[in-house]
């Protein structure tokens, strides 16, 4: 493994920014460090470039224990949420610094710097000063000086936050491309979900100082093995009891709670639109949303709310519609394990008509 995390802690008087973390990081690979605020993700990147030091646990980079060794010197390349460009010097200056610190021969120098503003598209801005570009030129310029000196491994702090939505959209399609071609383990920190999925090939998903879960986008979005995973990775519904639902039968009498994810309903205004209608519900539509592509539908089932989706092409629903609900799955909780049900009578309906 490149990038190793072993048994790392890391408090903060009474927060636990690190609770005995272990991670491996293979090279080559983008990963993105998600969580929500406060769970982490932050500190264990700060530690792994060595601006905080654990208070226990090991931290190995290419094979090296580098726990003591100064920042300066983990060949790590850093970009900051904020940018943190010198505004008094050029963008050639602000690339070519980590070099000019190395004391790099300026034939070097300059042949590098004209590389990396070639690669970041901004070739013809070299003599522009920061205040005099656009927030997603500056993120390429802090992406380029990090990567100047030729770190082996690349760490960036919550890359995209600092830039409006059009622009960041490009970004990290730009960045992802990039990263790949150069092949330079890199680990970024986000705590949008679109954005670790688009950009990651990897996610890890943070809490309360632990890993919760390590894998592909479409791994943890399938498949999450915490109820923490489960709740915070996309859109969801959750219930108090799971069992009042057709087709579901209980697992634990103790834990009835579940997670319905929207694209796990089919809300239909008739039994035409459902190949099983018998396993559906009835509900009242209670609010309709327009989100673009797609309708958002809130939907009362007995005592809850459920949100679903419904594709403009079909016919319009109304406020108050008495429609039909089928559930095709649901994540379960047990202890600290989420489990996937699916429909037993959906199920056993489809067998039949096979």
């Amino acid at each position: 493994m490149y990038v190793e995390l072993k048994n790392i802690s890391k408090k903060f008087v009474d927060y636990k920014a690190a609770d005995n973390v272990n991670l491996k990081i293979e090279q080559g690979k983008l990963i993105g460090l998600l969580g929500p605020s406060g769970s982490g993700k932050t500190t264990m990147l700060r530690m792994i470039a060595g601006l905080e030091t654990p208070d226990e646990g090991d931290i190995i980079i290419n094979g090296v224990k580098v726990n003591d060794i100064e920042p300066g010197k983990r060949g790590i390349g850093f970009v900051f949420q904020s940018y943190a460009l010198f505004r008094h010097m050029t963008v050639y200056d602000n690339i070519a610094f980590g070099l000019v610190v190395q004391k790099a021969k300026k034939e070097d120098i300059n042949k590098k710097v004209m590389e990396l503003i070639e690669l970041i598209g901004l070739k013809g801005l070299e003599k522009r000063y920061p205040g005099q570009l656009s927030g997603g030129q500056r993120q390429r310029v802090a992406f380029a000086r990090a990567l100047a000196p030729n770190p082996q491994l690349l760490l960036l702090d919550e890359p995209f936050a600092a830039i409006d939505a059009k622009v960041r959209k490009d970004l990290r399609r730009w960045l992802k491309e990039t990263i790949s071609k150069l092949g330079i383990t890199s680990i970024f920190v986000t705590h949008d979900q679109d954005e670790a999925v688009e950009v990651a090939d990897e996610i890890i998903i943070t809490n309360k100082g632990k890993i919760e879960q390590k894998g592909s986008p479409v791994e943890i979005y399938k498949n999450p093995r915490t109820p923490f995973v489960a709740r915070f990775i996309g859109e969801s519904n959750l219930i108090d009891d799971y069992t009042k639902l057709k087709g579901f039968e209980v697992e634990n009498a103790k834990e009835t709670k579940a997670i319905i994810r929207p694209e796990f309903l089919q809300i239909a205004k008739s039994d035409k639109e459902i190949l099983t209608p018998l396993a559906a519900e009835k509900g009242i539509v209670r609010s309709i949303a327009f989100r673009g592509n797609n309708l958002e539908i809130d939907v009362q089932v007995g005592n809850e709310i459920l949100i679903g989706y419904r594709s403009l092409e079909e016919e319009p629903l109304k406020v108050g519609d008495e429609v039909l609900v089928l559930i095709h799955r649901i994540y379960t909780f047990y202890g600290d394990t989420t489990n996937v049900l699916e429909n037993k009578i959906k199920f056993k309906l489809l067998c039949e008509v096979c």
